[in-house]
């Protein structure tokens, strides 16, 4: 699900958007409200939801079922809080270039369209999660950087080599970059295969590949200080 920021030029854009996809609005409730929310308004669909939840669950719950989704009246500390930099669009053009927002769920509903599918009956996941603490200091947040466009097609090169398994179908990988906060998910694992016998080892295996090869360095950010640091597991 594409993600960008509402301008004075969305109105223009909106109804050539919705010829390519289906797109939501995600608007902020007025001040006057004491606690977060946000107006979930569908377009065309004349359905209103006011959803008491952070911005990121609100992400998670929607990328399923919509191709776009444009973020109305949040203020930058709300849209920075997100592993996304989600910005004003001037066109069209510019919508379908815009950062990716990815949940575990989505993920799980593309590997089920794979053409393999009828004949699979299991799927394992492994979600990599901030820790609060490593080795007795507290963590204020990881910092993770990539290596261009390697750290793409290495994740697509250890999917690939995770589909020889014997019985596995389909293998999807998605490790996030940028500031996370403790409990926040770093990485999606997720593994299909035509019975759960078949889906163990290579769920295992591919975070050690993951740790071995991908171009990725990590900060841990702490209370008093900050240190780049291997995967500690």
């Amino acid at each position: 699900m594409r993600v960008f920021v509402a301008d004075e030029r969305f109105d223009e854009i909106e109804k050539e958007l919705s010829k390519l996809g289906r797109v939501i609005v995600i608007e902020k409730s007025g001040e006057n409200v004491k606690r977060a929310e946000e107006k979930v308004q569908c377009g065309g669909e004349s359905v209103t939801m006011n959803v008491k939840t952070n911005l990121r669950d609100t992400l998670d719950f929607l990328s399923c079922n919509y191709d776009f989704a444009v973020l109305k009246g949040f203020n930058q500390d709300e849209v920075l809080s997100l592993d996304i930099n989600p910005s004003p669009v001037e066109s069209v053009e510019d919508a379908l270039k815009a950062e990716e927002w990815v949940s575990l769920k989505a993920i799980m509903e593309e590997v089920k369209k794979s053409p393999s599918t009828s004949k699979c009956g299991a799927m394992g996941v492994f979600i990599g999660f901030v820790r609060e603490v490593s080795d007795g200091k507290r963590v204020v947040r990881l910092e993770y950087e990539k290596y261009g466009d390697v750290f793409e097609k290495t994740l697509k090169e250890i999917e690939s080599e995770l589909k020889k398994y014997e019985g596995v179908a389909e293998v999807k990988i998605h490790h996030r970059v940028g500031s996370l906060r403790p409990r926040e998910d770093i990485v999606y694992v997720v593994v299909m295969g035509e019975h759960r016998k078949d889906i163990w080892e290579p769920l295992i295996q591919s975070m050690e590949l993951v740790k071995e090869r991908l171009p990725v360095w990590k900060k841990e950010v702490y209370e008093d200080g900050e240190e780049w640091v291997h995967d500690k597991g």
